[in-house]
């Protein structure tokens, strides 16, 4: 269900301060800074989008932080209502320079007019002064004749700020246009630095507007002319507003200053709203550290996304992490910081199967840091593009379609509801039947519109025991398992370790696991999950490790169903009574493991039950697309930016709206290189077009 009624409230911050020279690499040699601010604001810019097409009732904020405070810039500003309070000047009838021009020739002060030089500081000035009676009237009397005798013009504050020479052509040249060279030097620093400090002071504080409104300026900043305007004038120059930010850049790294001014944005609206704040930067704060503000900021309930920009080629590109290295020289100390920052979620939620959809490595424990590491505007492009696709942990059909084109809906009813209701096994030896039925109901419960139906666990067991009936010691798994493959096509199952099961059941694949225990082990088993205190929490390793360097007491089959970082669960087959209504969770695999010195060692085996869905049938094949189109219908109404998401052409290395992409699901064609490639297993681009072929492993 959508969360569409509650608005949102995102922030995001971008860290423009001098570390940040080369932290991005655009992607084209040669770029400048303009370029490489305006691949960050892009990124911005995409956030904003996928917000507004999702939730167009959100509330959003753009802070940029790091600007030069030697040239007597705040530390961070609000960059909506900073581009807001520049284009009204820039994009009214009138140039900045007509406004001065009025303004000398209403106060008598026509003798002026052509010392004030057509370029872009008189827009900051003008800006200043349309807002601002007493600026008016303390630049009128600053310009009388008797003042007035060499150039005038809108350009260098000479002297010192704060004792030292600035000689920023921009930043600290601005209001030298109220007063003349003869003019007292001090009375003029004074003013000149009242004017400047004055005009930045309303956008020093983050405040939250209409997200479609950051929307419209973040565009209106993109798409500004990189020319002069077409009044006629010689303004010098070009790109005047990305150009302007980019000369106040480059100073120190008030992170800490920057997650306290989000956190009062936070604070001006209501708790229950949801609240999610992206950071990009390099984590190289210079005011402290940052983690500080992470108990503030959970209590306000933010969840917080961190993305570390570097021009390092060697970092791991598209990778979702859940711990930092065991090595900690591997990270440096901002990618430590930004790691320490960023929420843990789960992985089954989103956007962590988003992004998976489109490639990006998750970690196997079932919960991964918002945190990325970016070396390119194409990859940050892409992040941002999705990271806001849906709400973080919400749970929905798009879910599936985006992994394998498979409905979460019908998995929730099949495979889920199967695990909330095992069948109950009683005492006897059949452990390896109810498992593995269970598993081969699940596979074929995944396969839409199967042929031959998809039999009950019951039906699948009884066959499995006329064929293999129990014995003193069960039966062999594999060859149960082997017999169930032939039986029930295309399924077919492969051991893995726990990470590759762990990775099977976060795609939402059935895993078989079998195991041994000791007698003392069996029984501490039993106990712990049979005494009503503990049969809902996790089985330690430190618990069973004294029971297992004895000699087996038998085996058992059970089902892998899901894994956070800390556990993995169970589903048992001795009924809903047992353990958390037929389930248990023990720490990791060892638990479960047995060390026999005399006979051999018994580790926990998994088995990942899957099919290949080119081995379904003809008939099978249309249905499964017939589900797909109906299924990606339904929620491109529901969820309509989801053909406004963006993917990375592997040739070519570019980005570009996935509905953007033609071809066929065996060969997709990226719009910019006219290229064709076979998209992965489990790329988004599968799930567009998989209305005209099929992918592979699902």
């Amino acid at each position: 269900m959508s969360d569409k009624s509650t608005p949102a409230v995102i922030g995001c911050l971008l860290d423009v301060s001098g570390s940040m020279r080369k932290a991005l690499k655009v992607g084209r040699p040669g770029e400048n800074a303009i370029e490489r601010l305006r691949a960050v604001l892009n990124a911005a810019l995409q956030l904003a989008r996928a917000e507004h097409e999702r939730n167009p009732q959100a509330l959003m904020f753009v802070g940029v932080f790091g600007l030069n405070q030697k040239a007597r810039c705040p530390p961070g500003v609000d960059l909506c209502r900073l581009i807001d309070a520049l284009l009204k000047i820039r994009e009214s009838d009138r140039t900045g320079h007509e406004l001065l021009i009025e303004l000398a020739n209403e106060n008598n002060l026509d003798h002026i007019t052509t010392y004030i030089q057509t370029n872009s500081q008189t827009t900051m000035l003008a800006s200043y002064i349309n807002t601002c009676n007493v600026a008016q009237k303390v630049l009128t009397n600053s310009l009388t004749p008797s003042r007035v005798q060499s150039r005038l013009a809108v350009g260098g504050l000479r002297g010192g700020v704060d004792g030292a020479s600035i000689g920023h052509r921009y930043g600290n040249k601005v209001v030298d246009s109220i007063v003349d060279n003869n003019a007292d030097n001090s009375e003029a620093l004074r003013l000149a630095r009242k004017i400047w400090d004055d005009w930045w002071q309303p956008f020093v504080k983050l405040e939250a507007c209409p997200v479609a409104k950051v929307v419209d300026l973040l565009q209106r900043l993109q798409k500004y002319p990189k020319t002069s305007d077409n009044k006629g004038s010689k303004e010098e120059g070009t790109d005047f507003l990305v150009d302007m930010l980019c000369r106040y850049m480059y100073g120190r790294t008030p992170m800490r200053d920057a997650l306290n001014q989000s956190l009062a944005a936070f604070r001006k609206h209501s708790i229950d709203q949801q609240r999610i704040l992206v950071l990009i930067s390099d984590g190289k704060s210079t005011d402290g550290d940052p983690k500080e503000m992470n108990d503030d900021l959970q209590q306000e309930k933010v969840t917080i996304a961190t993305v570390y920009l570097t021009d390092d080629q060697g970092v791991a590109r598209r990778r979702l992490y859940d711990e930092a290295p065991e090595a900690p020289e591997e990270w440096n100390k901002g990618q430590h910081t930004l790691f320490g920052i960023a929420t843990k979620v789960a992985v089954p939620t989103h956007p962590i199967p988003v992004l998976a959809s489109v490639g990006w490595r998750v970690p196997s424990s079932g919960e991964c840091a918002l945190f990325i590491m970016v070396r390119s505007a194409a990859v940050l492009d892409e992040f941002c593009s999705l990271l806001l696709s849906a709400r973080f942990g919400s749970a929905d059909a798009l879910l599936d379609i985006m992994r394998r084109v498979q409905l979460d809906e019908y998995i929730n009813d099949g495979y889920m509801k199967t695990q909330n209701n095992p069948s109950d096994q009683g005492q006897s030896e059949t452990c390896y039947a109810h498992a593995i039925a269970a598993v081969v109901h699940m596979a074929l419960h995944r396969i839409i519109g199967r042929e031959k139906g998809h039999p009950s666990i019951k039906v699948i067991r009884t066959r499995i025991l006329k064929k293999f009936p129990p014995g003193p010691d069960g039966q062999c798994t594999e060859k149960v398992l082997e017999k169930a493959m032939e039986w029930y096509p295309p399924l077919q199952f492969q051991p893995v370790y726990e990470d590759g099961a762990r990775q099977a059941v976060l795609c939402r694949r059935p895993v078989l696991a079998t195991f041994h225990l000791s007698e003392s082990g069996w029984d501490a088993f039993s106990e712990h999950f049979e005494n009503p205190d503990t049969k809902s929490s996790v089985l330690m390793n430190d618990h069973m490790r004294p029971h297992r360097s004895l000699p087996t007491n038998g085996g058992h089959a059970v089902v892998l169903t899901s894994c956070d970082p800390h556990s993995l669960t169970f589903l048992n087959s001795w009924g809903k009574r047992w353990g958390n209504r037929g389930s248990f969770s023990v720490e990791n695999h060892e638990v479960l493991e047995l060390d026999d010195p005399p006979l051999k060692r018994f580790d926990v085996r998994f088995y990942d039950i899957f099919w290949i869905a080119e081995d379904l049938t003809t008939a099978e094949q249309h249905k499964y697309m017939a589900e797909v189109d109906k299924a990606l219908q339904a929620r491109v109404v529901q969820y309509p930016s989801i053909f406004e998401l963006e993917t990375l052409c592997p040739l070519c290395g570019r980005s570009a709206r996935i509905a953007d992409f033609t071809g066929s699901i065996r060969q997709a064609v990226c719009p910019h290189c006219k290229q064709a490639f076979e998209p992965q297993p489990g790329h988004l681009v599968q799930a567009l077009y998989a209305r005209r072929g099929l992918g592979d492993v699902a």
